[in-house]
């Protein structure tokens, strides 16, 4: 990237230094820039440059798979760990849920029973309060001897 960029500077400094020097001192630049380029000690560079890249090419690609994978198991395991999580979540509001249902269902149960219960207690008021009085006062006199039945 940076030398993209000192070229095309490199090329627009060219430019103007040739539109204001006119056509000659352009013809000038170019024939140096053209000699640089050409110059032993550049092209041995240039050379050197393109051996290193080769050489290292598989080991730096070897070194960016190795990289990618690492990564992609990384990103498996925070993927599996969050999955994880998010089912522990889900079962706890579940439980919460069905422990909410249950509690709700105590509550009517014991209110339902409560209410049957007064029914109960009305009921078994009413049957005392229709019931007939003790006839028998004493349980070893006789039923004859006892009398007549209490009226209302």
């Amino acid at each position: 990237m940076k030398a993209r960029l000192a070229f095309i500077a490199g090329a627009g400094i060219g430019y103007v230094l040739g539109a204001r020097a006119g056509r000659g001192q352009y013809e000038k630049i170019k024939t140096q820039a053209t000699n640089v380029w050409n110059d032993p000690k550049v092209q041995n560079g240039i050379k050197t440059a393109e051996e290193t890249i080769k050489e290292q090419a598989p080991v730096v690609a070897e070194k960016a798979k190795e990289a990618a994978v690492a990564g992609a198991e990384k990103a498996k395991e925070a993927a599996a760990a969050g999955t994880e999580k998010a089912k522990e979540k889900a079962e706890d509001i579940k439980d919460a849920r069905a422990e909410a249902k249950t509690e709700k269902q105590v509550e009517k149960a014991e209110a339902k029973a409560e209410k049957e219960a007064e029914k109960a207690d009305k009921k078994a008021q009413k049957l005392v309060d229709e019931a007939p009085a003790d006839v028998v006062s004493d349980p070893a006199t006789d039923m004859n001897d006892e009398g007549p039945a209490p009226t209302k």
